[in-house]
C-alpha cells in the first residue's frame, strides 16, 4: 500500500510539473508572438506616415543563432560544367576574374560573385508576364542548383525597365540565407543575365538570442524613410511590397578574415520602385547600410 501511495503521489507530482512547464512554455511562446493589437497599431502608424504595407506581417519571432559561412572553393572546370554543360567554351583569366565564353553565353566570376550574360536571350522574342518571368527564372535556378544539392526559393519579383528581376535565396533549414542567391533578369527574349552570389553554408553557431519583432523593425524603417524625406525634400507615399526574415551580413564587408563569416538574423524590406531592399539587423534593430 505504501508503494502504491508513493506511486500515486509521483504521478500527481509529474502532472503538476507538466502543467507548470506547459504554462511557462505558453508564456514563452506568447512573448515571441506579435499580438493582433500590435499588428493593428503598426498598420495605423505607417498609414499616418504615408507608408502602405502591401504584404502580410511576420508574427512569430523565436530566438535565433548566427549562421556560419565559408568562401567557396571551385575549379574553372567545375564552373564550365555547371553553366555550359556540353557547349564549347574558352576560359580566360584577368587578374582575379575568371571569364568563360561560349557562342551564346559569357560567365564572369570573381570570388563568390558572378554574372552570366546570355548574348541573345534564351528564347524567341515575345511579351512576358510576371508569372511567366517567375516560371522561366525558377526553371533556370532549379537546373543550376541541382548539381550542388542546395535549395533556392523565390524571394522577390520586381518589375524593372524592360522586364522583371526575380530574386532567389537559399533556404537552409527553413530560413532564408540572403548572402546566397540569384538575381535573374527576364525580358522579351527570356533571360538576359543572371547575377549570383554564393558561399558554403557551414551551419548555425553560438547561442540563441532574442530578435526584434517585425513591428519594431518597421518603426526603424519608418525613421529611415523620414530621414530620406527630409534630406531630399520629397514626401511621396512609400509602398512596402514584401518583408522577409533571414540571414545576412552584419556589415557588407564581413568576409575578409580567414575566408569565413558569421551572418546575423536580418529583416529585408522591399519598397515599390526601389531596386535594393532596406536591411535591418534583427538583433540590434539597426539599419545595415548597403555599400
Amino acid at each position: 500500500m505504501e508503494w502504491k501511495a508513493v506511486k500515486n503521489f509521483l504521478l500527481v507530482l509529474l502532472f503538476i510539473m507538466n502543467v507548470v512547464l506547459g504554462y511557462f512554455n505558453y508564456q514563452q511562446y506568447q512573448q515571441n508572438v506579435l499580438t493582433s493589437s500590435q499588428e493593428r497599431a503598426i498598420y495605423e502608424v505607417l498609414s499616418q506616415n504615408r507608408i502602405i504595407l502591401y504584404t502580410d506581417l511576420l508574427t512569430k519571432f523565436p530566438p535565433m543563432r548566427k549562421l556560419s559561412l565559408s568562401a567557396p572553393m571551385y575549379s574553372r572546370d567545375d564552373m564550365k560544367q555547371q553553366f555550359f554543360a556540353q557547349e564549347e567554351a574558352t576560359i580566360t583569366v584577368e587578374f582575379n576574374k575568371t571569364i568563360i565564353t561560349s557562342e551564346n553565353k559569357v560567365l564572369t566570376m570573381e570570388g563568390n560573385k558572378g554574372e552570366l550574360v546570355f548574348k541573345n536571350g534564351t528564347r524567341e522574342s515575345k511579351t512576358t508576364t510576371l508569372n511567366e518571368a517567375r516560371k522561366e527564372a525558377r526553371e533556370f535556378v532549379e537546373t543550376i542548383s541541382k548539381s550542388n544539392g542546395n535549395h533556392f526559393e523565390v524571394g522577390n519579383v520586381q518589375e524593372i525597365e524592360g522586364g522583371y528581376k526575380v530574386t532567389f535565396f537559399q533556404k537552409y533549414k527553413g530560413v532564408y540565407v540572403f548572402a546566397n542567391g540569384f538575381e535573374v533578369y527576364v525580358g522579351e527574349k527570356g533571360i538576359s543575365r543572371v547575377k549570383l552570389n554564393y558561399f558554403n553554408t557551414e551551419g548555425f553557431t553560438g547561442d540563441k538570442k532574442d530578435i526584434c519583432f517585425s513591428d519594431e523593425a518597421l518603426l526603424t524603417f519608418l525613421i529611415e524613410i523620414e530621414k530620406e524625406r527630409q534630406e531630399t525634400n520629397t514626401y511621396e507615399t512609400v509602398t512596402i511590397q514584401k518583408m522577409e526574415l533571414g540571414y545576412d551580413f552584419q556589415e557588407m564587408e564581413d568576409l575578409k578574415i580567414e575566408n569565413a563569416a558569421k551572418l546575423v538574423p536580418c529583416y529585408r524590406i522591399y519598397v515599390l520602385g526601389r531596386q535594393q531592399p532596406y536591411v535591418i539587423n534583427a538583433y540590434t534593430n539597426e539599419i545595415i547600410k548597403q555599400i
